[in-house]
Parts: C-alpha cells; sequence; structure tokens
C-alpha cells in the first residue's frame, strides 16, 4: 500500500477556500485526493467551521479531516509563542508537524503566517522544504499530483489574488508565472 503524504493546514488555508474565494468544491476535491491524508486540530477546526454555513458542505469537508487529540502541546511551545499565539491554531500546525517529523512521516505543513512559518523552520531545519503556504501548495496540487489542470490551478490563484486573502500580488503572480509553464 501506498503511504499517503500528510497534510497539516493552518484555517488560513480552509478559510481561503470556503469564505475568501467561495470555491469549496475546489477545497473537497483537494481533501479527497487519495495521496493526501488531512490532518487538524481542534483550534484549527473552530477557527474555520465558523466560515462554512452549508451543513452539506461543512459534513464534506469535516468528514475529509483527521482530527489529532492531544493534550494541550502549546504548553510545549510556550518558549516560543505567546499565549495569544498558543490559542490560535498555528501553534497546532507547529506541534504535529513536530510529532509527524519525529514518527519519520512524509508531511507539508501549510502556514500563510510568516512568524509561525519561520519558526517551524528553525524548529524543523531538515524539513524546510515541507513548510510552505496556501499558493505552494496549490502549486503542488498541480505540479506533483494533478489534482488541477493548469488552468484550474491559474484560476484558483487568480480568484485568490483578488480576494481578501492576505498574500503579495508577487507571490502570486510568480506563482501562475511557474503554473503556466508547466502547460508549455
Amino acid at each position: 500500500m501506498i503511504s499517503q503524504r500528510i497534510i497539516i493546514p493552518d484555517a488560513s488555508f480552509y478559510i481561503c477556500f470556503i469564505d475568501d474565494i467561495c470555491m469549496p468544491e475546489s477545497l473537497i476535491r483537494i481533501l479527497q485526493a487519495s495521496s493526501f491524508q488531512f490532518v487538524t486540530a481542534r483550534i484549527i477546526l473552530s477557527e474555520f467551521e465558523k466560515y462554512q454555513q452549508d451543513e452539506i458542505i461543512k459534513e464534506k469537508i469535516v468528514r475529509n479531516l483527521e482530527i489529532f487529540r492531544y493534550y494541550d502541546y502549546g504548553e510545549v511551545l510556550r518558549p516560543f509563542l505567546s499565549k495569544l499565539e498558543i490559542k490560535k491554531g498555528e501553534h497546532e500546525v507547529i506541534v504535529i508537524s513536530y510529532i509527524m517529523c519525529f514518527q519519520e512521516r512524509d508531511f507539508v505543513a501549510i502556514l500563510d503566517d510568516d512568524s509561525p512559518k519561520k519558526l517551524l523552520k528553525q524548529i524543523l531545519p531538515k524539513n524546510q522544504d515541507n513548510v510552505i503556504g496556501t499558493i505552494g501548495f496549490i502549486e503542488l496540487c498541480t505540479r506533483d499530483y494533478s489534482i488541477f489542470e493548469s488552468f484550474e490551478a491559474i484560476s484558483l490563484l487568480t480568484l485568490i489574488k483578488n480576494s481578501k486573502f492576505h498574500i503579495t500580488d508577487r507571490i502570486i503572480d510568480e506563482a501562475i508565472k511557474r503554473t503556466s509553464e508547466t502547460t508549455k
């Protein structure tokens, strides 16, 4: 049996599809990819669930997630994060990623905020390439897993560029350029 790659996104990844670009069907398509096993935890789940009002869509999303149960590992990160940050879902991505690394599992952590992303890369320097943002993950889904055709990924990236999702135009433009070059 081929092992699935563990995907550990922060709430911003889900919110991007659910609320920012209103494309939950694209999110569900990613979640249902046989190559991936999406893992989340209670804070992340609560952060993005408040954006999803359609119960059918919510059920389709949650059905494709493995809920990582743990004691409050945020306390382990207290030297690195403030109390406010520990109440946010980013710490769960960091903790789950650390545990997956310790277990020598193949994983990708999706963090869009620079501070937690830098922290995770410092904690797991050998796994820096496994820490990406939502835009990078859309590229990965297109390039390495063929979940999206290039034109579909470019459409998603363009929607993100024109949405309230916080990312620079430069990052999206570069991703669009790389994605369009994969079709040549």
